[in-house]
C-alpha cells in the first residue's frame, strides 16, 4: 500500500472579481437635506452631504464600509447667503363668469369650472427683505505678462519661469438672494457702495509660462545659459584720489575717482564674455543733471570732441570740473558705474600729498604690533600705509567707561595718486591695523560748587514792582579746588545763581530831564523837549518796563520867546499893555510890548496845566 504524502494547502484565494471591489463611490447629494449654516442676511457655509453609493446603478449603499475602505469620506463646503423671506396676507381667489361687459352682472362658479384658463393666482404672496451683506471687491486677474518688456519690443533673453505681473479688474459686487429660485446670487453694484474699503492693488505677481515669453518675442534661457552673460571686472580699490598734476590717470569701474583739472583721464572697465568694442558710455549725472550718450570711434584722428570712446574705454582728453559725475558702461543688458570729482592742484597738495608723506617719511609706531604704520612695497616702490582720520569724541565726558572712534583704512601711495585697498595688502606688510576704537572718559568729572544767598533782599537789584534779586556765586571746580570754565561742568545742571526775594521799596517812577531851549528863538511859536526815563526810586536805576502802569508825562511842549520886533513909541510903557494890544494901530507901534504881554498870558496858562506824578532831575 503506498504511502499518503502530507501536502500543504496554500491560502484560499479570492474568487471575487476585481471589477466588483470597486464599484462603489462618494457621491454628494445636491437634493438631499442642505442647509445654510448662516441667519438670515448672513454669509455663511453651505455643507453637501456625501453617500456611498454603486457605481453601476447608483443605489445608495447599505453600508458605508464599502466606500471607507477606498478613501475616507469627502466634505464639500459652498459659501450661501441666507435670505429672509416672508409671507403675506391670503387673498380670496374664486371663479366669476362675466355677462356683456366688464361692468356688467357676473355669476359666481365653482371652481372647477374655471380650470381651463391659466395658472390659478396665488393665495399668498413671497416678499423678500432688503439683504444687508457687505459689498466687496471682487478681483479677476488678469493675463500674466512680462513687466520687463511690452508687445512688439525686440528679441530679448530671460531667465526661464521668471516673475511676471497680472493685471487685476476690480469690481464692486453684493451677495444677494433670489426669491423665485431660492438661491444664493453675487450683483455687480456702483462703485461709490466700495469706497471706505481699501482697494486692491492695480497688479499682483504671477509666474509668465515659456509660451506667453515667445509670444511677447523674449527667449527663454536657462541658468547655465545665463552664466554666459557679460560679467565687468570691478577695481579691488574703490577710492582713487589723484595728489600731483600728471599728463595721464586710469580709472576703473566700481572707482571713485578725485581727478586734477587738466589731466588726461581713460575710463577702463575689463569685461568678460562681450566684446570690449560694442560696449556703451553714458554720463548719468552732472552739474547740469543731464544724461550724455558717448559715440565710439575707431582711433583718435575721428575724434571731433574733447571726450571720444576708442576700443571699449572712454577718454578725457583733458579733464575739466564740468566733467564730474557719474558714468556709466553698458554691456547687453548689464551695467555697472564709476564716478569722477575734481579738486584744485592746492588742494590735493594740501590735503592729500602732504599728510601721507609726512606719515611716510617719519613713521610712527603701531601700538599693536610694533611695527611701522608706514612702508614701502619693495617689488613695485609703491607705498603702503594705515591711514587714520580723527577721534570721534568721547561717548562720555566723564566719570564712566567711554569710548571714541575713528576710521583706518588701508591705502597704496603711488608717485602721484593713492587708493583705498582691502586690509590683507596691509597686513602682510605691516602687521596689525591700528585701533579702531578706544576708552576715554574715566577721569573724575568736574562738580559744580554753589556758594551763600546774600544776606539781605536789597533795594539795588530791584527786579519788579516789590521784588529784589538774591545772588550767590557758583563756580565748576575739579578736585584741587581749581576754577574751570563752565563748558566742563556741562554734563550736569548749573545750580541757580540768581534768586527773586519780596523787597516793598522797590517801586518804579518816571524821571524828568529839563526841558531844552525852544526852537524858534523869536517871533513865532516853536517847540521843546525833555527826557524821559523808567527808574528805580530808592537808586535811580533802569527799571526798564516796570513804568508801562503808570501815566506817562509830557515829553513835547509848544513854546515863544516873544516877537522880534521894537516899539515905535516912548509912551508903550506908560500905557497897560492890555489896553493897548487891542487897537491894532496901536499893536504895530507897540509891538515889543504887545508881545511880550502875550508871552506872559501863554506862560500863567502854562503853569496851570502842568502834568503831576513825576520827578525832574535835579
Amino acid at each position: 500500500m503506498p504511502s499518503i504524502q502530507s501536502v500543504e494547502c496554500p491560502p484560499p484565494v479570492s474568487c471575487t472579481p476585481a471589477s466588483l471591489t470597486s464599484q462603489y463611490r462618494w457621491r454628494f447629494d445636491f437634493a438631499g437635506d442642505v442647509r445654510c449654516s448662516a441667519r438670515c442676511n448672513q454669509i455663511g457655509s453651505l455643507s453637501v452631504p456625501a453617500r456611498c453609493v454603486d457605481a453601476k446603478t447608483g443605489q445608495v449603499a447599505d453600508q458605508t464600509q464599502r466606500c471607507e475602505s477606498r478613501e475616507a469620506r469627502p466634505e464639500l463646503g459652498l459659501p450661501c447667503y441666507q435670505f429672509e423671506g416672508c409671507v403675506g396676507p391670503e387673498r380670496p381667489v374664486e371663479c366669476y363668469q362675466l355677462v356683456d361687459s366688464p361692468e356688467g352682472p357676473s355669476y359666481h362658479l365653482r371652481q372647477g369650472q374655471c380650470s381651463h384658463l391659466d395658472e390659478k393666482p396665488h393665495l399668498r404672496e413671497y416678499c423678500l427683505m432688503e439683504p444687508r451683506c457687505p459689498p466687496y471687491y471682487r478681483v479677476s486677474p488678469g493675463k500674466c505678462r512680462p513687466h520687463f518688456s511690452a508687445p512688439g519690443s525686440s528679441s530679448e533673453q530671460r531667465l526661464c519661469n521668471e516673475t511676471g505681473l497680472t493685471r487685476n479688474s476690480p469690481q464692486c459686487v453684493q451677495l444677494t438672494g433670489d426669491l423665485r429660485t431660492r438661491s444664493n446670487t453675487t450683483v455687480r453694484v456702483s462703485s461709490s457702495n466700495c469706497r471706505s474699503l481699501p482697494r486692491p492693488p492695480p497688479f499682483s505677481k504671477c509666474q509668465v509660462d515659456v509660451e506667453t515669453l515667445r509670444q511677447y518675442r523674449i527667449k527663454c534661457i536657462n541658468a547655465s545659459a545665463a552664466a554666459k552673460e557679460p560679467q565687468f571686472q570691478l577695481a579691488a580699490s574703490s577710492i582713487l584720489v589723484q595728489m600731483e598734476r600728471r599728463e595721464s590717470l586710469q580709472v576703473k569701474c566700481g572707482q571713485s575717482a578725485t581727478v586734477i583739472p587738466g589731466t588726461r583721464v581713460r575710463l577702463h572697465c575689463p569685461v568678460a564674455n562681450f566684446k570690449p568694442a560694442k560696449l556703451g558710455w553714458q554720463r548719468l549725472s552732472g552739474r547740469r543733471d543731464a544724461v550724455r550718450t558717448f559715440t565710439a570711434v575707431k582711433s583718435f584722428t575721428q575724434c571731433r570732441s574733447r571726450i571720444c570712446q576708442i576700443d571699449g574705454d572712454l577718454i578725457i582728453t583733458r579733464f575739466r570740473p564740468k566733467d564730474s559725475g557719474v558714468y556709466q558702461v553698458s554691456a547687453s543688458n548689464v551695467n555697472t558705474t564709476l564716478s569722477l570729482h575734481s579738486h584744485s592742484a592746492y588742494e590735493a597738495y594740501v590735503q592729500a600729498y602732504l599728510p601721507r608723506m609726512m606719515l611716510l617719511m617719519q613713521p610712527n609706531s603701531n601700538s599693536a604690533s610694533g611695527r611701522p604704520q608706514a612702508q614701502l612695497d619693495s617689488p613695485n616702490r609703491d607705498a603702503l600705509l594705515w591711514m587714520t582720520g580723527p577721534w570721534t569724541s568721547c561717548s562720555v565726558p566723564c566719570g564712566g567707561e567711554g569710548q571714541k572712534t575713528r576710521t583706518v583704512h588701508c591705502e597704496q601711495l603711488r608717485s602721484s595718486s593713492y587708493s583705498v585697498v582691502p586690509d590683507d595688502s596691509c597686513l602682510k606688510l605691516l602687521g596689525d591695523k591700528p585701533p579702531m576704537s578706544e576708552r576715554c572718559g574715566s577721569h573724575v568729572c568736574p562738580v559744580w560748587r554753589a556758594g551763600p544767598w546774600d544776606s539781605e533782599c536789597s533795594t539795588q537789584r530791584c527786579y519788579s514792582t516789590g521784588f529784589s534779586l538774591l545772588t550767590r556765586r557758583v563756580q565748576c571746580i575739579n578736585q584741587a579746588n581749581d576754577t574751570l570754565p563752565d563748558a566742563q561742568c556741562g554734563h550736569e545742571p548749573k545750580p541757580e545763581s540768581v534768586h527773586r526775594c519780596r523787597n516793598d521799596l522797590c517801586q518804579p517812577e518816571w524821571l524828568t530831564g529839563p526841558w531844552s531851549k525852544c526852537s524858534v528863538s523869536c517871533g513865532a511859536y516853536g517847540f521843546s523837549s525833555r527826557q524821559i526815563r523808567c527808574v528805580w526810586r530808592q537808586n535811580g536805576g533802569p527799571a526798564g518796563i516796570a513804568c508801562e502802569n503808570l501815566e506817562l508825562p509830557k515829553g513835547y511842549q509848544a513854546c515863544y520867546n516873544g516877537p522880534c520886533c521894537e516899539d515905535l513909541s516912548p509912551v508903550c510903557r506908560i500905557y497897560q499893555a492890555s489896553a493897548l494890544c487891542a487897537h491894532p494901530s496901536l499893536r504895530r507901534n507897540c509891538c515889543k510890548t504887545c508881545g511880550e504881554y502875550q508871552l506872559h498870558v501863554y506862560r500863567s496858562l502854562q503853569s496851570t496845566h502842568l502834568v503831576s506824578g513825576s520827578r525832574t532831575a535835579a
